[in-house]
């Protein structure tokens, strides 16, 4: 059985097509100059402005390693680490395929990590370590045989597994690394999402827990039930179990990891999720009996009528109206209006806002300040931070800044303030609303951030800043016009064993809002500044958040996490819990003293760096050497073809080459392709060498024809020129691609490739591709976007002819190269009648006009629903399509044991027609198909399907036909 499996895999990666490019490039931003450190287990690759984040960054690799290394197996030999600067959109990726982690140096502003976890650095780096020993883990197997032809292949037979192990076993060692408290391991606005579900018609599955989901929030679902399943199976099966289920995984791929786990626990996976369940179970229904005065029950939910809701930070308009930022699966983003006497909710502006979700609203509510992300025009995953302001009763949106890499306003006398990226931190500036320039920024002691500022509006001058420094995160009160350097003094407000978030004032009183998790919980607090009296406001079973209190102070509007959503409820004074919390509970102490003195990752031994050298980053020549080669073997018109196939990348991803090598008839040939980006727009190059056979007739009515081998070699320029217009809500780019293509064709006889019976005929070409985008939207639940426009256009123009003679003892040829013209233009517009079912519609509309000799193939184009070719022979062609999708159903569920996991399943109505634009009369010339189908996307592991099956009618032939496939 394992040879036929290796054996079978083994022919589908030699039978690769060899055009298909498995190395990707990018465009990165200019002039960063790059540097790198080097040690023996790690490259760090960094612009050289920021070499003292880069000597932090390596500092926590080689401390973490050797623990990451006992949890999951692997080792590292100079794996590169890039450091990316100009990305505001932070994240960090392990990719096994040119096998490197790329980091985000900019810190994540939302709420989704810990902050008990440190700077963003301690949060990412060892998570992305995980990754990269997991890959890396090489046990005795025969999957080793792999690396032979590809490491990048062989690592990644690791990713086979569903994706919640591989994060969950990452989130388990955050949340248990010398750090105390740290990871999203004991983070509950994390850790309640998975609470919120159990015992519910929600509750997660085994296929929900680990694998990720496409319909359904929270959209980091793999995150949390992964890291809640590993952490009770090492908890409950001993802390190796999990690198013992790695191991054998990857020996036995094709078996699937829930295989993994009986050997490793000697359960199937169906009898390990009911011990799990009922565990989970169980100590929630003891953490919930200890809640005694829930606030949940006594609060109302304002109506959004929408399907997965994901709702933030309400702010009062007027004691009837909330204004508040909304998202999920079956309307727009943006910012919505509720009307309290109306129970009507209205759009105010379409639009996706920064993840911190923090907006300033004016005291005469004539301005709402946000800030958003811009793409950047030219470059590839570059988002900037800058701020906007809404007009509420206009609807108009002005941007204030440009490039500032700004978040989280709020106005300030008659300036704003806003955090800025200061490399993997924030700190706090002073804004000009009028100019968009920065008047002041305010320097902070060192490994520390700004989280968020409230000016207090009872003490002009005065502001509440919510800071971290290392892993504690708490609120300090500062004089801005006095002072231009913040948290130098002890915080005000600080918890132990939790965080602060969400700072809200009170209209009539000195006194704030603000959300604490140091009990397990998210609730809301509320601090009285004379009194100095912190009185607990909710009680919640899971999250409460992002509070604030009505004009009047009779009422607050707050975030609920309600099973898979979040909602906005409201609930009286009166029916708040106030609870006073002892001031020991939340003032500065020597506790907290030394979390701010901790070592780098809680290590009391630091990491010698005496040895450390940094140097220019050079490409170098290395990067040639194939990262991936492949046999091949064709059998044509009884001749072989064996051959080989090279790739490979550099480490910054600027370049790639494509290498296709083969012998046939005695001759050599080729086929490669060379990709570079290194400076924007770059260019890509194709030079090719290959072999065809053609057939000649010698003699027509006996039929004999001679067979002769066409060689074809040449070479192409093309120079790529994306655009990116917007990428918010809607998303609008430009594609435009110059193209050059220098052709030769001569014959061979194939039984002496030696000589030639022809000479090369010759032919030059230009070319040309455009792609417009503009305006396109479309929901999460969307199969296709419900509106916008896209259009395209793509011609190619012969620059000469050219002639040549065949000459064999059986034949005699003139040939002619013509000069081929072709165009292919197309628009498609997309509508929706019945957005709110996420059903949407298609139109487009295709033209393809060509000499005789064509350039463009067209079959491809024709419905497989058509019962026969509709055109045949046809070089200038129009084809007019309708797409109506309808989806049915959302199951998003799976399983593991069978690792088959369905998203949704949906209705497609669709029709063709193909008119044939030499004739006169083209309609009575055209021919139709209509269609329905049913479709879904389904994964099978982590590969991706989206296929149906469909029947179709030609109303010209009452012809019925049926496809299964792609339609």
């Amino acid at each position: 059985m394992i040879r036929y499996f290796f054996l079978s895999l083994f022919l589908v990666l030699f039978a690769l097509p060899v055009q298909a490019q498995i190395y990707d490039t990018k465009y990165r931003p200019p002039s960063q100059e790059w540097m790198e450190l080097n040690t023996e287990q790690f490259r760090l690759i960094y612009p050289k402005r920021y070499q003292k984040e880069a000597y932090r960054s390596l500092s926590i690799l080689e401390s973490e390693s050797s623990d990451i290394g006992e949890l999951v197996g692997g080792n590292m030999h100079r794996f590169p680490f890039i450091l990316n600067p100009e990305n505001d959109r932070s994240n960090g990726f392990v990719t096994t395929f040119n096998y490197r982690s790329e980091v985000e140096l900019s810190p994540i502003i939302s709420k989704s990590m810990n902050p008990k976890s440190g700077d963003w650095l301690e949060i990412v780096l060892p998570h992305e370590l995980v990754h990269a020993m997991h890959f890396n883990s090489n046990p005795a197997s025969v999957t080793r045989l792999l690396t032979l032809f590809c490491p990048d292949i062989r690592r990644a037979t690791h990713t086979a597994a569903p994706a919640g192990f591989l994060e969950g076993i990452a989130v388990q060692y955050e949340s248990h690394n010398p750090i105390p408290q740290a990871g999203r391991g004991h983070y509950p606005y994390f850790r309640n999402q998975f609470r919120s579900v159990l015992g519910t018609p929600e509750e997660w599955s085994m296929g929900q827990l680990i694998h990720t989901s496409t319909y359904t929030p929270p959209y980091n679902r793999h995150y949390i039930g992964g890291y809640e399943f590993v952490n009770w199976l090492l908890e409950t099966y001993g802390d190796d179990s999990m690198q013992q289920a790695i191991e054998y995984h990857y020996s036995y791929p094709f078996l699937g990891f829930g295989t993994a786990l009986r050997h490793e626990t000697g359960y199937w996976p169906g009898k390990l999720y009911g011990q799990f369940s009922e565990e989970k179970k169980q100590n929630e229904s003891q953490r919930l009996d200890e809640i005694a005065n829930s606030t949940d029950s006594l609060s109302e939910e304002i109506p959004f009528s929408a399907k997965c809701k994901l709702l933030h930070r309400p702010k009062w308009l007027d004691e009837t109206t909330l204004v508040f930022f909304g998202q999920s699966c079956n309307r727009t983003t943006g910012f919505f209006t509720y009307q309290m006497e109306t129970n009507s909710v209205d759009l105010l502006d379409e639009v996706s806002i920064t993840d911190d979700f923090v907006y300033d609203l004016s005291e005469d509510e004539q301005n709402l300040t946000y800030s958003r992300y811009h793409s950047h025009v030219l470059f590839d995953n570059v988002y900037r931070g800058d701020l906007h302001v809404l007009n509420p009763e206009t609807g108009r949106s002005d941007r204030i800044t440009k490039n500032l890499r700004l978040f989280s306003p709020a106005r300030f006398g008659s300036d704003l303030l806003a955090l800025k990226t200061a490399a993997n931190q924030m700190e706090l500036v002073r804004i000009s609303p009028e100019t968009g320039e920065i008047r002041q920024e305010y320097s902070k002691p060192e490994h520390s951030t700004i989280v968020q500022a409230a000016p207090n509006p009872f003490d002009p001058g005065s502001v509440a800043i919510i800071g971290r420094i290392k892993s504690s995160q708490g609120i300090w009160f500062e004089n801005l016009n006095d002072d231009q350097s913040i948290l130098d003094e002890n915080p005000t407000i600080i918890f132990e064993n939790g965080s602060i978030f969400d700072l809200s004032w009170h209209p009539t009183d000195e006194k704030l809002l603000f959300v604490s998790d140091h009990t397990g919980i998210m609730n809301v607090y509320e601090y009285d500044v004379q009194s100095e009296i912190i009185h607990q406001l909710t009680d919640s079973k899971f999250n409460a958040f992002e509070a604030s209190y009505s004009p009047d102070g009779t009422r607050i509007a707050y975030v609920l996490q309600d099973q898979n959503e979040q909602t906005i409820h409201t609930i009286n004074r009166d029916a708040l819990l106030w609870k006073e919390i002892p001031q020991k509970d939340w003032q500065f102490d020597e506790d907290i003293k030394m979390s701010f003195e901790r070592p780098l990752m809680g290590r009391d031994i630091a990491v010698d760096t005496t040895a450390w050298q940094p140097e220019p980053y050079t490409t170098g020549f290395a990067w040639l050497k194939p990262r991936l080669w492949l046999p091949s073997y064709e059998e044509d018109n009884g001749f072989h073809r064996p051959g080989l196939t090279f790739e490979s990348v550099d480490v910054m991803t600027s370049q790639a080459y494509s290498l296709n090598m083969s012998l046939m008839a005695e001759r050599f040939w080729y086929d490669a392709s060379y990709i570079y980006k290194g400076f924007y727009p770059g260019f890509q190059v194709e030079v090719y060498d290959e072999p065809f056979f053609v057939s000649f007739p010698v003699d027509e009515e006996d039929e004999t024809f001679q067979e002769l081998l066409q060689q074809s070699r040449g070479a192409s320029l093309k120079i790529p020129i994306p655009l990116t217009l917007e990428s918010n809500v809607r998303y609008s780019s430009l594609y435009f691609e110059p193209q050059y293509f220098a052709s030769q064709i001569r014959f061979l006889d194939p039984y002496e490739s030696s000589t030639p019976v022809s000479d090369f005929g010759t032919r030059h070409t230009l070319g040309f591709r455009t792609v417009f985008n503009w305006n396109l939207r479309q929901f999460t639940r969307d199969v296709q976007p419900n509106s916008g426009w896209s259009f395209f256009i793509e011609g190619r123009h012969a620059l000469n002819t050219d002639q040549f003679i065949i000459e064999t003892e059986q034949l005699s040829v003139d040939g002619t190269l013509v000069k081929r013209r072709g165009l292919r233009a197309g628009i498609s517009r997309f509508l929706s009648p019945l957005k709110r079912w996420n059903q949407s519609l298609r139109l487009s509309a295709r033209v393809y006009t060509q000499t005789e000799v064509p350039v463009f193939g067209i079959l491809s184009q024709y419905s497989d629903l058509f019962s026969e070719t509709p055109l045949p022979g046809a070089n200038n062609v129009g084809l007019f399509d309708a797409r109506y999708t309808i989806p049915i159903i959302y199951p998003d569920d799976g399983g593991l044991l069978l690792p088959l996991y369905l998203s949704n399943i949906y209705l497609v109505l669709f029709s063709q027609t193909a008119a044939d634009l030499d004739q006169s009369d083209s309609l009575s010339a055209s021919r139709s198909v209509l269609g329905a189908g049913i479709r879904s996307r389904f994964r099978l592991s982590n590969l991706t399907f989206d296929i149906g099956i469909a029947i179709g009618w030609e109303p010209d032939t009452n012809n019925i036909t049926y496809h299964f496939g792609n339609f």
